[in-house]
């Protein structure tokens, strides 16, 4: 179950990534390009996920995201 998401556009209006807010606090992003999907600590912007890079302005709206 997740609480709330939220789809990131690019500038031709396709979806690049969809950050979802999990049940326990932490942000899930999907890449859509890549099918891989990272998981985030929206308060301290800590990648969860090993091996895993995620732009800075993605973890802003992780950090954002609100129920």
């Amino acid at each position: 179950m997740d609480l709330a998401s939220a789809h990131v556009l690019d500038c031709q209006g396709r979806i690049t990534h969809t950050l979802t807010l999990e049940v326990d606090g932490t942000v899930s992003i999907r890449f859509h390009a890549g099918g891989r999907v990272a998981r985030v600590d929206p308060h301290t912007r800590a990648v969860l996920t090993p091996g895993m890079a995620v732009p800075e302005p993605l973890l802003v709206e992780a950090a954002a995201l609100r129920p």
